[in-house]
């Protein structure tokens, strides 16, 4: 009788396991210890700062996986929520949605329903030598910070060139009732890689974006994203919006990384330039980001590094008179499951 127990109570663990067989549990936790020091032109008192921070970059959990149907497709989803690891949460949560979605994938691509990253996101989100740090081209290209709620898109790949298209109907930090339609297609062959991306978002405004990568098989890779934002001559003068100038202004923004590995250890370097025009407020100006780094692998999943970012601001934010300066130098800590 205790055989057949042992047996059955063994039975019951080892399903759950059998039935998650395509279910991946994954995620990425990263937090740093630094200085940062912001300083501000034009004599605004008291808004020169200094401080010692603890921070946690872009952490985050999830599932992802896809169950086989019955007529050869498969229903695939993810669930992705972002945590911070400092306890600086909104609400006292710490925890935020992501990616999450479902999805039907057979032959003809695969169709996803939910909250996403844009297609133009993901065309150069690779490019990105110091992605989730002080020193992210989120600072620099505005289609990077990008994801959308309510969101239908389409994704597919022939051969070498992938292709993806979404709509929204309310992308995050947009008007209510505003629709983004946004789409990509990307090149990949051996080191090269290279893609486009455009964004259109009512009442908001337009981006277009363009990434050439190389990667060595040694892990030496660079990395050049161009991009143009154009705000709606409908939208709010003086106002940005998801990185995007508000009436009617421009930006031409560019990023250039690269880093060369030598074992452990490799040696990073960044430079990023907005520059604005056609601005309200004589708010017109430009913004440069200069960011130089080492990482080290404690194996393959576990990184340490070590970064100084430089961004200076010169009257670009369109909220201001004043220029804004502020320099991160910061250790940090990388692992992932």
């Amino acid at each position: 009788m205790k055989k057949l127990l042992a047996i059955a109570v063994a039975a019951a663990l080892v399903a759950p396991a059998a039935a998650m067989a395509d279910t991946t549990l994954y995620g990425k936790l990263h937090a740093s210890v630094g200085a940062v020091k912001t300083t501000n032109a034009g004599g605004v008192a008291n808004a020169n700062t200094s401080v010692n921070a603890v921070e946690s970059h872009s952490s985050r959990f999830g599932i992802k996986g896809a169950t086989a149907l019955d007529n050869g497709m498969e229903a695939t989803y993810g669930l992705e929520y972002g945590i911070d690891l400092d306890g600086e949460g909104s609400a006292g949560t710490g925890v935020s949605s992501r990616n999450t979605f479902v999805g039907l994938k057979g032959n003809f691509g695969e169709v996803r329903v939910g909250k996403h990253d844009t297609p133009a996101k993901l065309a150069t989100a690779g490019l990105d030598n110091f992605a989730d740090t002080y020193a992210a081209m989120e600072n620099i290209i505005a289609t990077d910070g990008h994801r959308v709620n309510n969101a239908v898109a389409y994704i597919n790949k022939f051969g070498p060139v992938g292709f993806a298209a979404a709509h929204s109907t309310n992308p995050v930090g947009a008007e209510p009732g505003s629709n983004a339609n946004t789409a990509m297609i990307n090149y990949s062959n051996g080191p090269w890689y290279a893609a486009l991306g455009n964004t259109s978002i009512q009442n908001v405004g337009k981006t277009t974006n363009v990434g050439l990568g190389w990667k060595a098989e040694a892990g030496h890779n660079v990395g050049l994203v161009y991009e143009v934002a154009k705000g709606a001559t409908t939208s709010t003068a003086g106002t940005e919006t998801v990185g995007i100038p508000g009436g009617g202004a421009k930006d031409k923004n560019v990023y250039l990384a690269g880093g060369y590995k030598m074992g452990n250890v490799t040696l990073k370097a960044g430079y990023g330039e907005s520059k604005r025009s056609g601005a309200a407020l004589g708010s017109n100006g430009k913004e440069k980001q200069t960011t130089v780094g080492v990482d080290y692998s404690l194996g393959k999943k576990t990184a340490l590094y070590l970064l100084h970012n430089d961004d200076k601001n010169t009257n670009k934010t369109e909220t201001s008179a004043n220029a804004t300066r502020v320099k991160a130098t910061a250790v940090g800590l990388v692992t992932e499951f």
